[in-house]
């Protein structure tokens, strides 16, 4: 988090294709799975954000906030992990030593 902000939860980067006077240009956007951008022209929550060209600033920063998310997400589902494998070993010790010895 300290290098730079985190994309919303489930976010990705999608590019696409726009043809104009035979010409192909691909433009990229953020897209969420829920209503999450504030719309530029009204009130509303949509799921996109547009990005413009690769290369872009915005584009690099949309990019590396995916992918810092992405990051966060693996550790944080390790950190649970090893979690849970520290409570299991920590209550199977327990239950070890709560047995009376012949």
């Amino acid at each position: 988090m300290k290098q730079g902000v985190l994309a919303a939860s489930g976010a990705w980067v999608a590019g696409y294709q726009v043809r104009q006077n035979f010409k192909k240009y691909w433009y990229y956007k953020l897209q969420v799975p829920i209503p999450y951008f504030q719309c530029p022209t009204s009130d509303k929550l949509i799921k996109y954000k547009h990005l413009g060209k690769a290369g872009t600033q915005e584009h690099t920063d949309a990019v590396m906030s995916v992918y810092r998310r992405s990051l966060g997400d693996q550790i944080q589902r390790i950190t649970h992990t090893l979690d849970d494998y520290l409570l299991d070993i920590s209550s199977g010790s327990e239950q070890e030593s709560e047995e009376p010895l012949d």
